[in-house]
């Protein structure tokens, strides 16, 4: 298991060791796909093939993804179909990002997977998060390590979800609460 996999597992991994290295090549790499898409015109030719460089090829056509965005570790996410992602968007996203089919996501968005250790803070231990079909999340939500937010549900601007939400249902506040559920 490299130490993405692990990273995306929930392996504790020492950002110290030898074994994190490849993870500081990627920033790296990435730091600078970043710098090329968030300074290319909109909608250019120049803009495309910075979002190609940033996700190395793997992000379906349909992404819209308005800049400047932010985004760590871009191969540790996956996106389903017509996914939109507005302006400002943060994804620190070592311990992987799942995004379904038809989710928008609002500008100033933040999704985190990662956290450390309380002993040694050069530990990561990471947890993923799944974002299912049909979501909405308003602008500047947080979402935390672990949460995976069900189908068809809304997060209000400016939640901050720290536990799991149910399919159907809207959740707003800090922490995120259920509000009601959609009855289709």
């Amino acid at each position: 298991m490299n130490v993405f996999e692990k990273l995306k597992s929930g392996v504790a991994v020492d950002m110290h060791s030898e074994e994190y290295r490849p993870c500081i090549e990627e920033l790296h790499r990435t730091y600078k796909a970043l710098h090329r898409l968030n300074s290319a015109e909109p909608l250019s030719q120049e803009q495309k093939d910075a979002l190609n460089d940033l996700f190395a090829g793997e992000y379906p056509d349909g992404l819209g993804l308005f800049t400047p965005v932010q985004i760590d570790f871009p191969k540790q996410m996956t996106f389903g179909n017509h996914v939109f992602i507005n302006h400002s968007f943060t994804a620190m996203s070592i311990g992987g990002i799942e995004i379904g089919n038809n989710v928008q996501i609002g500008p100033h968005v933040t999704i985190v997977t990662d956290n450390h250790d309380f002993d040694n803070r050069y530990v990561l231990k990471c947890r993923s998060v799944k974002i299912e079909n049909n979501v909405w999340i308003g602008a500047e939500a947080k979402i935390m390590p672990g949460v995976t937010i069900g189908e068809n549900a809304v997060v209000a601007g400016g939640a901050v979800v720290t536990k799991d939400v149910p399919a159907n249902a809207i959740v707003g506040g800090n922490p995120a609460k259920v509000i009601k559920y959609i009855h289709e």
